[in-house]
């Protein structure tokens, strides 16, 4: 019966039968006892704790920012946990379908606090949207611990399949090892190409690019395949059609585009491939395939800007509200020289050192 309930556990020693001391009794004494014994039979045991199976531990990445003085909905402000994107979060405890328990991995005090679950960050960005549009669909049982049955219709909607909403990733850590892809993010005008360029005409043996393909007609100066590829406009649909690029668009009549396939030759040569892409191509890059290292290169913030500036700052800050969780390195461009070290520091490190992955890079 004690084997069945799950009370006992091999290795468990037993100190105390009813509060007479049995230790140092051997198999056959404490059999006799307890067949002896009528009635209730209160026994005091060590468990084993190195048999004991602990329970699997779950660590995600916050893809925003959260501050619980600032959240309506927590049920007690002083218990809940602030943190930023990108931090990793130990989920201690996730019973609750609102409220998760979790402390930030390599704080220095080490405290665990409230932090809203997964559904209701969802729920939470699907809502906001939709509170314009359906008055009577809010919901107000958040932070108690009664469900709310209209929670899950915001998941149901069109507007909840339309929005990249963004709550927390899954992540295990690995050994240290080397990212395939370096990807640069950054505003129009902010010096992405100019830190490419010198990438690979400083280390040619370590850097690649991806040679794009075009239908714009070869000119006389241009070697097919090392400015460009040069292709038909039915060709290139036909391999867009079948998915074999990464990103395309067109310019003056003409169509651009880098392949999958290019990336993988730079790959497959030991080197790492430089992009520089739009910010909406990072969903598709962020896969184990490509293990990208993605820096967001940003202007330096000075107090009289010219329009021009004030613009490029403003397309700064609107990429990084909405990418942000993709970043793993935020570059100030302070002058090219300066970038580069920092950009070198911080990528060397990455790939020397145990990193914190998606899940879905591993399983």
């Amino acid at each position: 019966m004690i084997h069945r309930q799950g009370f006992l556990h091999v290795g468990d020693e037993i100190l105390e039968i009813n509060g007479k001391s049995v230790a140092n009794h051997s198999v056959d004494q404490l059999q006799k006892i307890l067949k002896e014994i009528k009635g209730t039979v209160i026994l005091k045991i060590i468990p084993n704790q190195q048999n004991r199976i602990l329970p699997l531990q779950m660590f995600v990445r916050a893809q925003f920012n959260y501050d619980p003085q600032k959240d309506n909905l927590i049920p007690c402000k002083e218990a809940g946990l602030k943190f930023q994107t990108g931090d990793v979060i130990e989920i201690i405890n996730k019973d609750d379908s609102n409220w998760w328990q979790g402390r930030i991995e390599g704080s220095s005090n080490g405290s665990a606090g409230l932090i809203p679950s997964l559904e209701l960050q969802e729920w939470r960005v699907a809502s906001t949207t939709q509170e314009n549009q359906s008055e009577g669909q809010s919901c107000l049982s958040f932070g108690k611990k009664k469900k709310c049955k209209d929670k899950y219709l915001a998941k149901h909607s069109s507007i909840f399949d339309q929005l990249d909403v963004v709550s927390y990733e899954e992540v295990v850590q690995l050994p240290a090892f080397k990212r395939k892809t370096l990807v640069l993010i950054g505003a129009s005008g902010v010096g992405r190409s100019h830190i490419k360029n010198t990438l690979l005409n400083k280390y040619p043996d370590k850097f690649g690019y991806p040679v794009p393909y075009t239908t714009r007609p070869q000119k006389k100066n241009e070697e097919d395949g090392k400015n460009y590829h040069f292709v038909s406009t039915e060709d290139m649909t036909k391999d867009i059609s079948a998915n074999e690029f990464l990103e395309f668009g067109s310019y003056q009549g003409f169509m651009f585009g880098t392949k999958f396939e290019t990336l993988h030759k730079i790959h497959q040569q030991g080197k790492i491939a430089i992009l520089d892409i739009e910010p909406q191509t990072l969903k598709i890059i962020h896969t184990a395939d490509f293990s990208p290292f993605v820096v967001f290169v940003v202007p330096p913030k000075q107090a009289d800007q010219i329009e021009t500036l004030q613009q490029l700052q403003k397309d700064t800050e609107a990429i990084q509200s909405r990418y942000a969780h993709y970043f793993d390195l935020v570059l100030v461009n302070n002058g090219v020289e300066e970038s580069l070290e920092q950009l070198q520091a911080a990528f060397d490190r990455a790939c020397s050192s145990p990193q914190w992955v998606p899940v879905s890079w591993v399983y």
